[in-house]
């Protein structure tokens, strides 16, 4: 979460403006969900709640949506290196 979290102000602080708006969300998600958690649980993904309220399927669905989206980022991320190395 604090990765994601600097990455995102690196971009906002170097003017790389789409790449900020795309990893904008996936801060506030994290943060959000890091904001949310009740108090007691050890954090956002409990697995003594996961098992018993069944949210394992939803929990699932959000890491294979994050993983999408890493992948994607990776991808643009490599895209714009290789831009960068060349344009030199």
């Amino acid at each position: 979460m604090i990765g994601q979290c600097l990455s995102t102000m690196l971009m906002l602080v170097s003017m790389h403006w789409f790449i900020f708006l795309l990893n904008l969300p996936v801060s506030a998600w994290n943060i959000y969900r890091h904001v949310k958690v009740p108090m007691g649980n050890m954090g956002v993904f409990d697995p003594t709640e996961i098992h018993n309220r069944g949210q394992l399927k939803s929990h699932m669905k959000e890491a294979m949506i994050k993983l999408g989206y890493h992948l994607l980022c990776f991808f643009i991320y490599l895209y714009s290196m290789i831009l960068a190395l060349i344009n030199d």
